[in-house]
């Protein structure tokens, strides 16, 4: 499988994300999904890092890029289906279905996949760009590039734009930040591309090493 390598999160920040977010768990009262069933969270650092690591690899399911079978196309129009409209999906990045410019849609039918290029088309967002993976994301075969975890629907022309471009600090919508050249996802979609961008650093490791 191809490696993964973050250069810009590190597991300090890593796993001050996973210590507020137990706390703020167990400030409102709830339980820890019993999907964490068997973590040791009397462990710190790198060992309760690999600890997690292991526990989403044990339950990761390849999925095929491209497939006459079930293919990445088919799960995330299950899993970003329009909760309004189940013949829609939802496009990471999209902030206006009524300002007459289809590159800011929050929707867009499912059957207007992309198929070559053009206006009014969503294709796959790798949230974390291919090319900034090392080794970069390879979709030929199921791995780190077919993570459905790191695909979202998106706007064709819209995805474009956010080409490779690091993710930065902003507000708003989503947009070129002009200080720095990067990408600000929008206040919409800024907590979903933290948790994608969490994940993979977890499920891939900082490193450049993965958990088989």
């Amino acid at each position: 499988c191809s490696l993964l390598k973050l250069k810009f999160y590190t597991l300090k920040k890593l796993l001050y994300i996973i210590a507020l977010f137990l706390v703020t768990t167990s400030f409102f009262g709830q339980t820890i999904p019993s999907y964490y069933n068997g973590i040791d969270w009397n462990l710190t650092e790198n060992d309760l890092f690999l600890e997690l690591a292991t526990k989403i690899s044990n339950t990761h399911i390849d999925i095929p890029y491209t497939s006459s079978s079930t293919d990445t196309w088919d799960v995330l129009k299950m899993t970003d289906e329009d909760l309004n409209n189940s013949a829609n999906v939802f496009l990471i990045y999209g902030f206006d279905d009524a300002d007459g410019d289809s590159t800011t849609d929050t929707t867009r039918d499912k059957s207007l996949q992309d198929s070559g290029g053009g206006t009014g088309v969503w294709n796959r967002e790798h949230v974390f760009a291919k090319s900034l993976a090392n080794p970069s994301f390879g979709t030929d075969e199921p791995g780190p590039g077919t993570d459905v975890h790191n695909l979202r629907p998106a706007d064709q022309e819209r995805n474009s734009t956010r080409s490779n471009n690091k993710f930065t600090d902003g507000s708003g919508n989503s947009a070129i930040v002009s200080t720095n050249g990067g990408w600000y996802p929008g206040d919409e979609w800024k907590g979903d591309v933290a948790r994608i961008v969490m994940y993979m650093y977890t499920r891939y490791h900082g490193s450049g090493t993965q958990i088989a």
